[in-house]
């Protein structure tokens, strides 16, 4: 609960800041007729699993990828190539290598690469997380309001879909997301929030799981095992989660 008084305490502040630095007026070229996917990629176990997720994306649909890491996280950093690998390769003939960070290929597009702050350090004092997360937020508003105006990826557009299976800065940016869309700084059709829990949450949701399900701003919001969507479901005609069964191999 004091997480949570935190993140609305941290969020309100935001709106403030938004007023004077975000707001404009809405974008007046038509949407692009090919998707642009963000994908938010953690430290260790949620890049392996996000690697898992995206082995089976298609690039002629997705043509605009932005990958968003966490800041001195190399390690998914260079996950995010070795993904590029895995996706062009399947779909280029007599495949040599991926393309780098903002090159377009003809057949697989487009990716792109945007550092936020990292919202919580391990072993940081709890008592600090509300500082690092606002500055973490604010990264994820100007890492997307820039992806908007900036980018050589989808110029003047918003990601269609933003994909995340968990680690901190996820929250931060779905809450990014949902700031710029209430404010109409971005269009409400874009931006479809698509959550998923990591496979080693058997019984319980993550932290990062607890408090989106608790605000309720996901569009998709999907576990791994059946028993834990039953747990979470209860009997109730509403249901707060959906199972596919395992999304990763």
């Amino acid at each position: 609960m004091a997480i949570l008084s935190a993140l609305r305490l941290v969020v309100a502040a935001v709106f403030i800041l938004l007023t004077t630095a975000f707001i404009a007026s809405p974008s007046l070229y038509p949407p692009t007729k090919l998707s642009h996917i963000m994908v938010v990629l953690g430290s260790g176990g949620h890049t392996a699993e996000m690697m898992s997720l995206l082995r089976d994306i298609n690039p002629r649909r997705y043509t605009y990828r932005t990958y968003i890491v966490s800041s001195g996280d190399g390690f998914s950093a260079g996950k995010a190539a070795e993904i590029e690998q895995m996706i062009q390769s399947k779909h280029v003939q007599s495949f040599i290598g991926p393309t780098k960070a903002g090159e377009f290929h003809p057949i697989t597009g487009t990716w792109d690469l945007k550092i936020v702050p990292r919202a919580r350090k391990i072993h940081q004092p709890l008592y600090s997380t509300p500082f690092s997360s606002l500055w973490c937020l604010i990264g994820c508003l100007r890492a997307l309001h820039a992806t908007s105006t900036t980018s050589t990826i989808a110029p003047h557009e918003y990601p269609d879909v933003i994909i995340t299976n968990g680690p901190a800065t996820a929250v931060m940016v779905i809450l990014a997301a949902t700031i710029l869309k209430l404010f109409a700084v971005a269009p409400a059709r874009k931006m479809k929030i698509i959550y998923v829990e990591s496979w080693a949450r058997v019984k319980t949701l993550s932290l990062s799981g607890k408090v989106l399900l608790r605000i309720g701003i996901c569009d998709k919001f999907l576990v791994q095992w059946e028993s834990l969507a039953k747990s979470i479901n209860g009997t109730g005609a509403k249901r707060k989660v959906e199972w596919r069964g395992f999304l990763v191999e």
